[in-house]
């Protein structure tokens, strides 16, 4: 294991509920979309023996424990609290508990005489860094309601079509009394 992988699904994951959290708090999902498109969520045993999982944000960096979501080192600013909630989530708690096996066992592997077995939990490793499966986050007791926040998304769009239809009514008024002089 030469290099520290960012892993996909977990990426996409803390991702897609900082956003939520963020637009449903500050109301703008674009800005923080483009705030976390270049997260990263990684595994070190090298650096950190115990159970963990690395977050980078730009160039903010912040060590948490998979048991407990504490964070150990580092630090993210306000996101900090965030990935604690994040990680506390029983299905994100099972599968980041499973990816560090994977990586544990891929560890002890690398350090045997068997070919056959550095090459399997090598495999096995990249297939789970690389994994884009969905790893859908539970929302519910975060106080999120997307369905308030789709409702007002859909209500904005359809005011600024209503503007948009005013402003070409005005538009072809004055046209019209300037025709008429």
């Amino acid at each position: 294991m030469a290099r520290v992988n960012s892993i996909s699904k977990f990426d996409n994951s803390l991702t897609e509920f900082l956003i939520n959290i963020m637009s449903d708090k500050y109301g703008d999902a674009k800005s923080y979309a483009y705030r976390y498109n270049n997260l990263k969520v990684y595994m070190d045993p090298k650096r950190q023996d115990m159970p963990h999982f690395f977050v980078s944000i730009g160039i903010s960096e912040a060590c948490f424990a998979i048991q407990d979501g504490k964070k150990l080192e580092g630090g993210l600013g306000t996101e900090d609290g965030y990935v604690k909630r994040w990680a506390d989530r029983t299905n994100i708690k099972k599968e980041l508990e499973s990816h560090w096996k994977i990586i544990k066992e891929a560890l002890a592997a690398e350090e045997e005489d068997d070919i056959s077995k550095k090459s399997t939990a090598t495999v096995r490793l990249r297939r789970a860094e690389a994994s884009d499966e969905d790893l859908s986050v539970d929302m519910t007791g975060t106080g999120i309601d997307r369905v308030k926040r789709e409702e007002l998304e859909r209500k904005k769009q359809r005011f600024a079509a209503l503007e948009r239809e005013r402003l070409r009514k005005e538009k072809e008024e004055r046209e019209k009394n300037q025709h008429n002089q």
